[in-house]
């Protein structure tokens, strides 16, 4: 049920004529209800019906209420806020990752403060050193290689943290997906439908960790099933519409040798197609591409684009999960790798006869 929001002229705000800032006891009398259930509803939303919940929001909203926040922070030993530190939002699925984190900590109470560098570097200690001196109760970080510096941090203050986009570990505090099984999924797919030589647009491995997974992942599969990836077809660039479609153009005039083009995520799949149609390149016909995420766009792409879903929103969830989870000193659910699927759309197909498989 959504809550109806107050609406007010800007020439009458509803707290014209007030001298002093509305207090936690004027929320209940407005809503009519104690000041221990305002309280609950504010940062222990879980313990309130959703009917009070809305009487009791609807009563912030309509007097400006503001929370002390240091005094609430004195009295329950916590802030309610989680830090999350994810480098490079960009052409990324991370959007995605951080908004499911942010909605299930908003759910129960918890703000997210979220810090985006560049990349993760040398400035990885003080990104986190500055969440930590605003009193963050627990920390979300991305991938299981965080430097020493950081990981000294978090135990030193004995900070609660887990690692998203991890390959899911027995202490449970990794959480990923299964990306052997991915790249498998697609390798197969490819090799059914008689693909042998293929060509790789990718990010570069030496700023990711995640890409050199792939990668790595990609690589095995294809051994298993005997396929080759063109040395003349491989290439590394920052994910990206623009950066899939200069790579695209970069291989293309050695086409001859693969017959299928293999993208690290979506975004770089989506330039690639484009390049393609540029050049009057039949997709599938000529050259199949497929890639990896699924992002919302890769069904409407012409042609729609065969990828593997990855669990990028659920990621989040999980996350979110664990550290409330920690937060509440209850049992910690034992580590699962999430599944992923194979999506088949048009821009992979057979390889046509006598072209190079």
């Amino acid at each position: 049920m959504s809550r109806r929001a107050s609406v007010y002229p800007a020439s009458d705000p509803p707290s014209a004529g007030v001298a002093r800032a509305a207090s936690l006891a004027d929320v209940a009398k407005l809503a009519g209800v104690s000041a221990g259930t305002v309280s609950r509803s504010l940062y222990r939303p879980q313990m309130i019906s959703g009917a009070t919940r809305e009487r009791v929001q609807d009563a912030v909203d309509r007097l400006g209420y503001l929370a002390n926040g240091a005094a609430r922070a004195l009295t329950m030993r916590r802030t309610m806020t989680v830090g999350a530190v994810v480098p490079r939002f960009g052409s990324s699925s991370f959007p995605a990752l951080v908004q499911s984190l942010e909605t299930r900590m908003s759910a129960q109470g918890y703000t997210l403060l979220l810090s985006a560098p560049d990349q993760r570097g040398p400035n990885a200690a003080s990104v986190l050193r500055a969440l930590l001196e605003r009193g963050v109760d627990a920390v979300a970080l991305l991938g299981v290689e965080q430097p020493a510096s950081v990981l000294n941090l978090l135990h030193a203050h004995a900070v609660p943290y887990v690692l998203m986009w991890a390959p899911p570990n027995a202490e449970g505090r990794c959480i990923g997906f299964d990306e052997p099984r991915a790249s498998r999924l697609l390798v197969e797919h490819l090799h059914g439908l008689g693909h042998r030589n293929v060509a790789y647009i990718g990010a570069p491995g030496a700023d990711s960790e995640r890409a050199r997974r792939r990668f790595n992942d990609l690589t095995r599969a294809m051994a298993a099933c005997g396929m080759r990836l063109c040395n003349d077809g491989f290439i590394e660039i920052d994910h990206g519409f623009g950066e899939g479609f200069t790579a695209m153009r970069a291989i293309l005039p050695h086409r001859a040798q693969y017959s299928a083009v293999i993208c690290s995520s979506d975004y770089l799949a989506a330039g690639a197609l484009a390049a393609l149609d540029q050049a009057g390149i039949a997709v599938p016909g000529e050259l199949s591409v497929a890639s990896f995420n699924d992002n919302e766009f890769a069904a409407f792409v012409h042609p729609p684009l065969t990828t593997v879903r990855l669990p990028i929103r659920e990621l989040g969830e999980q996350a979110a999960n664990y550290l409330l989870a920690y937060l509440r000193d209850e049992p910690l659910a034992p580590p699962t790798a999430l599944p992923v699927h194979l999506q088949i759309r048009a821009s992979t197909g057979p390889t046509r006869p006598g072209a190079t498989a």
